[in-house]
């Protein structure tokens, strides 16, 4: 499924359409002002190579980056102006250093004094801890099963999988900062993983099923938590499926709903890759890379979830969206952004207050730069920046979003 140190070509695909400016309107609703194009090895700029997943602190002081190509974890600073400024870069070669082979997603907690990053490759998690100015490398959780035994091997590795961290691929925290959530795609698992007051991190235990309602996971890619950190959603690539899973106060999870493609109405959701949700909680939004779509499902008064949309190539003006795999959303809800990696472009949409989604507009290229192969599209807390992070690219986009 993937090639030896390359971010798997499955999981990597892409798309989209056009936006010619530096300064981009979008349907009069804002602009998008291109502040600063940081690039892997221009400028002294390191680990950007393939940049996966991206998260800004809070207080819009510094910008962490994993690097699947560079197999590295890159920390940032911003300055006032929001302007990043390359500060420090681990890397699985270097020495001590551990878990960052195929460097996937990242998550920060106490403050962003804590970062945890995923390897996909080596089937982990490594914790890095902020110490005055700097951070440094402080724990290493893995199975230690080699690539070649996880991703070449015929034999399944059966009981070695204890911790279902193979093939890990996307963290999400609660807002309490007391737990992790990692999709592990090779693991076919959850793993949940507990934040102890001295800030380290524990393994809690592992899920690989959804019963009573199925058997497993669909290969899970992608997690993430509701508003209130009570339901638990599950992206199964393979198994174009979401899983639900309700969460009570102590972080217990019960299986509550399996939604499919086929199945009850819903539609083109093939390989989901990527999910965020409404501020409110009523409705899902889903990046599907094999059917190039955007599907949105709608929570009932029942609690149960129903499709709702599907947005494709004929809503968007006849092409784009190949390869969905990137989104983000406001904080109010209204706004959704959305990319592939199988083309060109970054796509702008607006969220109705019943959920459903009306394509605004499209950027291309900003200053003749392509805005191709997008790999993550992260929006501020604050809703005033969007950064672009394009895979093969190698490149980070930075962009000043102005109401006009």
């Amino acid at each position: 499924m993937c090639n030896n140190k390359k971010l798997i070509s499955l999981l990597i695909f892409i798309m989209l359409v056009n936006f010619n400016v530096a300064n981009v309107t979008a349907s009069g609703i804002e602009s998008l002002q291109l502040i600063q194009i940081l690039k892997d090895d221009v400028n002294d700029v390191d680990g950007l190579g393939n940049p996966r997943s991206v998260k800004v602190l809070s207080d819009n002081s510094k910008v962490f980056v994993s690097s699947g190509d560079d197999n590295a974890f890159a920390v940032f600073n911003l300055d006032k102006d929001f302007k990043l400024t390359f500060s420090q870069v681990f890397e699985n070669s270097s020495t001590n250093i551990n878990g960052l082979e195929g460097a996937s997603g990242v998550t920060y907690f106490d403050r962003g004094n804590q970062v945890v990053v995923t390897g996909f490759y080596d089937g982990a998690l490594s914790r890095f801890s902020q110490n005055n100015s700097s951070y440094r490398f402080s724990q290493f959780i893995s199975d230690g099963l080699s690539y070649d035994r996880v991703f070449d091997s015929d034999v399944p590795v059966g009981e070695l999988d204890n911790l279902g961290l193979l093939g890990a691929w996307d963290i999400v925290k609660t807002s309490n900062e007391k737990q992790l959530f990692v999709a592990s795609y090779m693991s076919n698992a959850i793993s949940i993983l507990d934040i102890m007051v001295d800030k380290k991190v524990t393994f809690n235990r592992v899920i690989k099923d959804a019963r009573p309602l199925d058997n497993n996971l669909g290969k899970p890619i992608a997690v993430a938590l509701s508003p209130l950190n009570n339901e638990l959603y599950v992206l199964g690539f393979d198994g174009h499926q979401l899983t639900i899973f309700d969460r009570d106060d102590k972080g217990d999870l019960l299986v509550k709903q399996v939604l499919k493609n086929g199945v009850a109405g819903v539609e083109k959701f093939i390989n989901p890759q990527k999910i965020v949700v409404s501020p409110n909680g009523e409705f899902l939004y889903v990046a599907c890379a094999g059917s190039d779509s955007l599907v949105v499902f709608h929570k009932l008064d029942t609690g149960q979830y129903t499709f709702l949309q599907a947005i494709d190539h004929l809503d968007v003006g006849g092409s784009g969206l190949e390869g969905a795999s990137s989104l983000a959303i406001s904080s109010d809800g209204s706004k959704v952004y959305a990319a592939g990696e199988s083309g060109v472009g970054l796509y702008l949409f607006s969220a109705g207050v019943d959920g459903r989604l009306s394509y605004k507009n499209k950027l291309l290229s900003v200053h003749d730069n392509e805005l191709k192969r997008i790999s993550s599209l992260t929006l501020t807390e604050d809703n005033q920046h969007l950064l672009v992070a394009t895979g093969k690219g190698n490149s980070l986009f930075i962009f000043k979003i102005k109401t006009i």
